[in-house]
Protein backbone atom coordinates (compact mmCIF):
# COMPACT_ATOMS: atom_id res chain seq x y z
CA UNK A 1 0.00 0.00 0.00
CA UNK A 2 1.49 3.43 -1.34
CA UNK A 3 2.08 6.37 1.96
CA UNK A 4 -0.73 8.41 1.02
CA UNK A 5 -3.20 4.99 0.54
CA UNK A 6 -1.96 4.34 3.87
CA UNK A 7 -2.49 8.05 5.32
CA UNK A 8 -6.12 7.84 3.68
CA UNK A 9 -6.98 4.38 5.04
CA UNK A 10 -5.26 5.45 8.73
CA UNK A 11 -7.82 8.56 8.35
CA UNK A 12 -10.65 6.57 7.80
CA UNK A 13 -10.19 4.59 11.16
CA UNK A 14 -9.57 7.50 13.01
CA UNK A 15 -12.80 8.40 11.54
CA UNK A 16 -14.65 5.36 12.65
CA UNK A 17 -14.42 2.63 10.52
CA UNK A 18 -13.36 -0.26 12.63
CA UNK A 19 -13.81 -2.90 10.28
CA UNK A 20 -11.11 -0.92 8.08
CA UNK A 21 -8.77 -0.97 11.46
CA UNK A 22 -9.70 -5.06 12.09
CA UNK A 23 -8.16 -5.01 7.81
CA UNK A 24 -5.28 -2.83 8.74
CA UNK A 25 -4.26 -5.28 11.52
CA UNK A 26 -3.86 -8.49 9.93
CA UNK A 27 -2.64 -6.54 6.61
CA UNK A 28 0.52 -5.18 8.95
CA UNK A 29 0.99 -8.68 11.15
CA UNK A 30 3.88 -9.17 9.43
CA UNK A 31 5.35 -5.62 9.86
CA UNK A 32 4.09 -5.81 13.67
CA UNK A 33 5.87 -9.35 14.56
CA UNK A 34 8.93 -8.00 12.60
CA UNK A 35 9.13 -5.00 14.64
CA UNK A 36 8.53 -7.01 18.01
CA UNK A 37 10.68 -9.46 17.22
CA UNK A 38 13.70 -7.28 16.77
CA UNK A 39 12.85 -5.21 19.59
CA UNK A 40 12.77 -8.44 21.89
CA UNK A 41 15.64 -10.01 19.77
CA UNK A 42 14.04 -13.49 19.53
CA UNK A 43 11.32 -15.20 17.07
CA UNK A 44 7.87 -14.33 18.52
CA UNK A 45 4.22 -15.85 17.98
CA UNK A 46 0.94 -14.37 17.80
CA UNK A 47 -0.99 -15.93 20.95
CA UNK A 48 2.30 -17.20 22.73
CA UNK A 49 3.98 -14.13 23.64
CA UNK A 50 2.80 -11.04 25.67
CA UNK A 51 4.98 -8.71 23.79
CA UNK A 52 2.81 -9.38 21.10
CA UNK A 53 -0.25 -8.58 22.45
CA UNK A 54 1.65 -5.25 23.72
CA UNK A 55 2.58 -4.81 20.12
CA UNK A 56 -1.15 -5.06 19.05
CA UNK A 57 -2.70 -2.95 21.62
CA UNK A 58 0.87 -0.33 20.23
CA UNK A 59 -0.53 0.05 16.79
CA UNK A 60 -3.97 0.03 17.42
CA UNK A 61 -3.20 3.35 19.34
CA UNK A 62 -0.59 4.33 16.36
CA UNK A 63 -3.64 4.13 14.23
CA UNK A 64 -5.47 6.52 16.54
CA UNK A 65 -2.88 8.73 17.08
CA UNK A 66 -1.24 8.92 14.01
CA UNK A 67 -1.22 12.47 12.82
CA UNK A 68 -1.68 12.47 8.96
CA UNK A 69 -0.71 16.30 8.42
CA UNK A 70 2.92 15.01 9.00
CA UNK A 71 5.78 13.86 7.09
CA UNK A 72 6.72 11.39 8.85
CA UNK A 73 5.50 7.92 7.87
CA UNK A 74 2.70 6.33 9.32
CA UNK A 75 5.16 3.08 9.63
CA UNK A 76 8.10 4.72 11.49
CA UNK A 77 5.71 6.38 13.79
CA UNK A 78 3.86 2.91 14.72
CA UNK A 79 7.55 1.20 15.22
CA UNK A 80 8.37 3.93 17.34
CA UNK A 81 5.11 3.62 19.98
CA UNK A 82 5.47 -0.38 19.50
CA UNK A 83 8.76 -0.19 20.93
CA UNK A 84 7.88 2.68 23.60
CA UNK A 85 5.25 0.37 24.91
CA UNK A 86 7.23 -2.55 24.38
CA UNK A 87 9.97 -0.66 27.45
CA UNK A 88 7.01 0.56 29.10
CA UNK A 89 6.12 -3.12 29.71
CA UNK A 90 9.45 -4.02 30.61
CA UNK A 91 10.60 -1.64 33.07
CA UNK A 92 6.54 -2.28 34.20
CA UNK A 93 7.73 -6.01 34.60
CA UNK A 94 11.27 -5.65 36.15
CA UNK A 95 9.88 -3.24 38.89
CA UNK A 96 7.38 -6.11 39.83
CA UNK A 97 10.10 -8.79 39.80
CA UNK A 98 12.25 -6.65 42.21
CA UNK A 99 9.26 -6.37 44.94
CA UNK A 100 10.30 -9.89 45.95
CA UNK A 101 8.55 -10.58 49.57
CA UNK A 102 9.66 -11.33 52.76
CA UNK A 103 7.74 -14.19 52.78
CA UNK A 104 9.88 -15.64 50.15
CA UNK A 105 12.45 -16.29 52.53
CA UNK A 106 9.84 -18.25 54.46
CA UNK A 107 10.34 -21.71 56.17
CA UNK A 108 8.38 -24.86 55.80
CA UNK A 109 6.59 -27.30 58.69
CA UNK A 110 10.30 -29.07 58.83
CA UNK A 111 12.14 -25.77 59.32
CA UNK A 112 14.01 -25.48 55.92
CA UNK A 113 13.80 -22.90 53.27
CA UNK A 114 10.91 -23.23 51.04
CA UNK A 115 13.09 -24.44 47.86
CA UNK A 116 9.93 -23.39 45.33
CA UNK A 117 9.93 -20.06 47.23
CA UNK A 118 13.59 -19.57 46.49
CA UNK A 119 13.33 -20.57 43.06
CA UNK A 120 10.67 -18.36 42.24
CA UNK A 121 12.60 -15.48 43.87
CA UNK A 122 15.93 -16.71 41.67
CA UNK A 123 13.34 -16.49 38.37
CA UNK A 124 12.33 -12.97 39.42
CA UNK A 125 15.99 -11.61 39.84
CA UNK A 126 16.66 -13.65 36.31
CA UNK A 127 13.50 -11.77 34.76
CA UNK A 128 14.66 -8.12 35.62
CA UNK A 129 17.99 -8.99 34.53
CA UNK A 130 16.38 -9.56 31.15
CA UNK A 131 14.17 -6.95 31.43
CA UNK A 132 16.83 -4.78 31.73
CA UNK A 133 18.71 -5.99 29.30
CA UNK A 134 16.11 -5.52 26.42
CA UNK A 135 15.99 -2.15 27.53
CA UNK A 136 19.59 -1.17 27.90
CA UNK A 137 19.39 -3.15 24.40
CA UNK A 138 16.27 -0.33 22.71
CA UNK A 139 18.24 2.40 24.38
CA UNK A 140 21.77 1.19 22.17
CA UNK A 141 19.38 1.44 19.15
CA UNK A 142 17.87 4.22 19.23
CA UNK A 143 21.38 6.12 20.17
CA UNK A 144 22.48 4.67 16.96
CA UNK A 145 19.51 5.98 15.02
CA UNK A 146 19.87 9.04 16.76
CA UNK A 147 23.51 9.35 15.55
CA UNK A 148 22.25 8.56 12.04
CA UNK A 149 20.08 12.00 12.13
CA UNK A 150 22.02 13.92 13.66
CA UNK A 151 25.12 13.01 10.85
CA UNK A 152 22.70 13.66 7.89
CA UNK A 153 22.63 17.34 9.43
CA UNK A 154 26.69 16.86 9.70
CA UNK A 155 26.06 16.94 13.65
CA UNK A 156 28.36 14.46 16.12
CA UNK A 157 27.81 12.95 19.09
CA UNK A 158 30.62 14.52 20.30
CA UNK A 159 30.37 18.00 18.69
CA UNK A 160 26.91 18.36 20.58
CA UNK A 161 28.02 17.30 23.77
CA UNK A 162 30.62 20.47 22.97
CA UNK A 163 28.20 23.09 21.64
CA UNK A 164 25.52 21.97 24.25
CA UNK A 165 24.88 25.38 26.21
CA UNK A 166 26.30 25.77 29.46
CA UNK A 167 23.34 27.72 31.04
CA UNK A 168 20.16 26.09 31.73
CA UNK A 169 18.06 28.89 30.52
CA UNK A 170 19.69 29.20 27.09
CA UNK A 171 19.13 25.73 27.01
CA UNK A 172 15.66 26.19 27.93
CA UNK A 173 15.17 28.47 25.07
CA UNK A 174 16.94 26.80 22.73
CA UNK A 175 14.36 23.90 23.17
CA UNK A 176 11.29 26.43 22.85
CA UNK A 177 12.64 26.88 19.32
CA UNK A 178 12.86 23.33 18.63
CA UNK A 179 9.45 23.22 19.60
CA UNK A 180 8.57 25.97 17.49
CA UNK A 181 10.20 24.06 14.61
CA UNK A 182 8.49 20.99 15.31
CA UNK A 183 4.97 22.65 15.09
CA UNK A 184 5.46 24.09 12.15
CA UNK A 185 5.22 21.67 8.67
CA UNK A 186 7.12 25.02 6.70
CA UNK A 187 9.74 24.66 9.28
CA UNK A 188 10.16 21.07 9.25
CA UNK A 189 10.29 21.25 5.47
CA UNK A 190 13.01 23.70 5.52
CA UNK A 191 14.90 22.14 7.96
CA UNK A 192 15.49 18.71 5.90
CA UNK A 193 15.27 20.45 2.50
CA UNK A 194 18.54 22.75 3.43
CA UNK A 195 19.89 20.95 6.46
CA UNK A 196 19.51 24.64 7.73
CA UNK A 197 17.16 26.11 10.01
CA UNK A 198 14.48 28.95 8.75
CA UNK A 199 16.63 31.95 10.58
CA UNK A 200 14.58 34.86 9.10
CA UNK A 201 10.82 33.16 9.77
CA UNK A 202 12.19 32.57 13.49
CA UNK A 203 13.53 35.91 14.02
CA UNK A 204 10.08 37.52 13.23
CA UNK A 205 8.77 34.97 15.87
CA UNK A 206 10.86 34.01 18.71
CA UNK A 207 12.43 36.11 21.39
CA UNK A 208 15.80 35.68 20.37
CA UNK A 209 18.80 37.42 18.08
CA UNK A 210 19.47 36.02 14.94
CA UNK A 211 22.89 36.39 16.35
CA UNK A 212 21.82 33.62 19.20
CA UNK A 213 19.93 31.74 16.44
CA UNK A 214 23.11 31.24 14.21
CA UNK A 215 25.18 30.54 17.42
CA UNK A 216 22.76 27.55 18.75
CA UNK A 217 21.91 26.51 15.37
CA UNK A 218 23.18 23.00 15.57
CA UNK A 219 21.89 22.66 19.34
CA UNK A 220 18.32 23.51 18.23
CA UNK A 221 19.16 21.00 15.30
CA UNK A 222 19.61 18.56 17.24
CA UNK A 223 16.66 19.34 19.60
CA UNK A 224 14.37 19.37 16.79
CA UNK A 225 15.49 15.71 15.81
CA UNK A 226 14.88 14.24 18.86
CA UNK A 227 11.09 16.06 18.48
CA UNK A 228 10.20 14.72 14.93
CA UNK A 229 11.79 11.90 15.08
CA UNK A 230 9.76 10.30 18.70
CA UNK A 231 12.57 9.27 20.32
CA UNK A 232 11.74 7.70 23.55
CA UNK A 233 15.27 7.45 25.60
CA UNK A 234 16.18 10.69 24.68
CA UNK A 235 12.73 12.64 25.16
CA UNK A 236 13.58 12.06 28.96
CA UNK A 237 16.23 14.40 28.62
CA UNK A 238 13.82 16.62 27.26
CA UNK A 239 11.92 17.04 30.61
CA UNK A 240 14.74 19.75 32.51
CA UNK A 241 14.26 21.78 29.72
CA UNK A 242 9.92 21.71 29.86
CA UNK A 243 8.37 24.57 31.53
Amino acid sequence: MLDVEVRRAVTQVQQGQDDLKEELVRQYLPFILKVTSQSCRRFVRLGEDDEVSIALMAFDEALNKYDCTQKTSFFSFAEAVIKRRLIDYYRKKGRENREIPWSALSQDEDGEESSYQIDKMTWGQAQRIHHESEIAYLRREEIFEYQKELQYFGISMRELAEISPKHLDARKTAYEIARTISGNERYRDHLYKTKTLPLKELEQEVRVSRKTLERQRRYIIALSIILLGKFYFLDEYLEALKG
